[in-house]
């Protein structure tokens, strides 16, 4: 946009003088004045939309994360009472049936247990009780809480169903990967009271899950290279 300087300029280069100058100035300065509020208003204009989009993209969200909150405690409820079915094509079972009784496990806890050692403890229990195999994911999904259940909501019937992918997906949600279990093993430091033994235990299970992830040959040759 012109500037009030360059049509002081513009007069001079014209050769306005006196009354003839000072009018040439008046009528540019009021187009200047004219524009310039016409490009204030289409800012303001903008900036009310922009802000308006924004409040409205704000509250969609608010109200996704209500809704997906609320269906998140409701599938738990359910589940933990034991009526939780499937709704999709088909109307087949996907996380338990009515009879399944609720594992005596304690739950979860999310960002306080790990989740490692949480399913190696119900890996355990579940053999020692001898469950069928094809009951251990129903009987997972009961225990779940925050992230975990978060997880569980978003699997497939198929996955629901499956033990093995339903461990799988939770690995992997976990970061409890080939690279998860590598970087624990070089971040690794003893926790406050944590005895030699324990924490050569701990060491010892991240380096064995990272090599067995990796499908790395248990051999001095092979970790070699």
């Amino acid at each position: 946009m012109t500037t009030r300087e360059e049509i002081v300029q513009q007069a001079h280069l014209l050769g306005y003088r006196g009354k003839k100058r000072e009018e040439y100035l008046k009528q540019e300065f009021k187009v200047l004045a004219e524009r310039a509020a016409i490009s204030r208003k289409e800012e303001l204009e903008r900036t009310a939309r922009k802000e308006k989009l924004d409040a409205e993209r704000a509250a969609k969200m608010d109200l996704e994360n209500m809704r997906h909150e609320t269906e998140m405690k409701m599938l738990q409820a359910k589940i933990q009472a034991g009526i939780a079915k499937d709704e999709t094509v088909g109307n087949t079972s996907r996380f338990s049936d009515a009879s399944a009784k609720h594992p005596k496990l304690p739950h979860f806890q999310d960002g306080k247990d790990d989740l490692d050692i949480w399913l190696t403890q119900f890996e355990r229990f579940a053999e020692s009780n001898n469950w069928s195999r094809d009951k251990w994911s129903s009987s997972l999904c009961a225990l779940l809480t925050g992230r975990a259940l978060d997880c569980y909501g978003r699997l497939s019937s198929e996955q629901a169903q499956d033990y093995d992918k339903e461990k799988q997906a939770l690995m992997k949600w976990y970061d409890l990967t080939e690279d998860g279990y590598r970087r624990k093993f070089r971040s690794c430091k003893p926790a406050e009271g944590e005895s030699p033994d324990m924490f050569i235990v701990q060491i010892v299970t991240y380096l064995d899950r990272w090599i067995e992830l990796s499908r790395t040959e248990r051999s001095y040759e092979k970790w070699k290279t």
